[in-house]
């Protein structure tokens, strides 16, 4: 499978005459970007650069996405984008908007979205007021003022391709590749347009495949680098399913009738439940448990951001419903590094021996 990457991807953009978005992690409205004729393109990290300046702008305990991502910002991609978008998804990026506001140019706006952390009707109606909020300022940078229809018709387009998205990533038996296969296409939904993602994916060999070894469910922020599917099958295992922020957790409701503002704000919260906009407890790990039982996994690998406070703070029950559901539990920290410490692939290889 041939897949342009990031640098190709805005290269042609700006071919075209469109405008860019360098985005952070990761509920954020698409169908409004689009309605402006502002492509994103997802910035997590990335794992290659170097964050000695980061570093300089933020606490020891500030994650690698938040570190490495305003070094390569404030670096190779600083020339290559129109705008720079950060939803408030943790503290750590919060922090970050702040630093990129004092910091980059004034041709380099910076915007930001704060998520309501519940399901209640003023819920609805702050983030709705925070979208248009949002669209007013895009403005600025895209030179349009995007009517109901505008964003009805940029909603439809993503949704097409979003549909897609959740019926490879919830369907991962009936798709003949490897796991890095399955999970590069899947987060080319990262940078790719929506009409040429939905065409990449539609094209993936569809078959049962035979898929050998102990069967394991993945959660955390991002599986990077990909190696990591190597190493799990190499080392007796497959991944059936994933709880990923890069991944799974981006798995939204169709939008409904009425105002399109109203709609998408209603979208963006029925999202699965996440620690990031502060899910339930219960709500959470029941649904992480039925997804692994309906997955027929026998244990859960928890891969996640060191200094990932949402995350933490749902570690030690979410270990306790696994175990008491009878399956296997591994946690493990990274730091967004070009290539995983031996000390990480020994826990996961000794983790597979255990739960085989």
């Amino acid at each position: 499978m041939q897949i342009p990457s990031r640098k190709e991807m805005i290269q042609n953009i700006k071919d075209q005459g469109g405008k860019v978005a360098a985005v952070l992690p990761y509920h954020y409205p698409r169908a409004l970007l689009r309605a402006h004729g502002i492509f994103p393109v997802e910035v997590w990290g990335p794992a290659y650069v170097d964050d000695m300046a980061g570093t300089q702008h933020f606490p020891e305990y500030t994650c690698k996405i938040v570190q490495k991502g305003t070094q390569f910002l404030m670096g190779p991609l600083a020339e290559a984008v129109d705008c720079i978008f950060i939803p408030h998804t943790c503290d750590s990026l919060q922090g970050m908007a702040s630093v990129m506001k004092d910091f980059m140019p004034e041709s380099k706006p910076v915007f930001t979205l704060y998520h309501p952390r519940g399901r209640r009707q003023s819920d609805k109606t702050f983030l709705t007021a925070e979208l248009h909020h949002l669209s007013a300022e895009l403005t600025a940078v895209s030179g349009v003022r995007p009517t109901d229809q505008d964003l009805r018709e940029a909603m439809d387009t993503e949704e097409k391709a979003s549909k897609v998205f959740s019926q490879i990533a919830l369907n991962r038996r009936d798709y003949d590749v490897t796991d890095r296969e399955f999970y590069t296409v899947l987060r080319s939904r990262e940078y790719l347009p929506a009409e040429d993602f939905t065409a990449l994916a539609q094209g993936m060999p569809r078959g049962k495949r035979d898929l050998i070894g102990v069967p394991l469910m993945i959660s955390g922020i991002v599986a990077d680098p990909l190696d990591l599917f190597d190493h799990i099958n190499g080392f007796g295992a497959h991944v059936v399913g994933d709880d990923m922020g890069c991944c799974s957790r981006r798995i939204y409701d169709a939008p409904g009738n009425g105002d399109a503002f109203d709609a998408l704000a209603v979208q963006l919260m029925s999202m699965p439940p996440d620690p990031t906009v502060s899910s339930p407890y219960k709500k959470r790990f029941d649904h992480i448990v039925d997804q692994m039982k309906e997955n027929q996994a026998k244990g859960l690998l928890v891969y996640d951001m060191k200094f990932c406070e949402p995350e933490l703070f749902y570690l030690p029950m979410l270990e306790e419903a696994v175990l008491a559901a009878g399956m296997g539990f591994l946690y493990v920290e990274i730091e967004l590094t070009p290539i995983i410490p031996q000390t990480v692939l020994n826990r996961i290889n000794a983790f597979i021996e255990v739960i085989s």
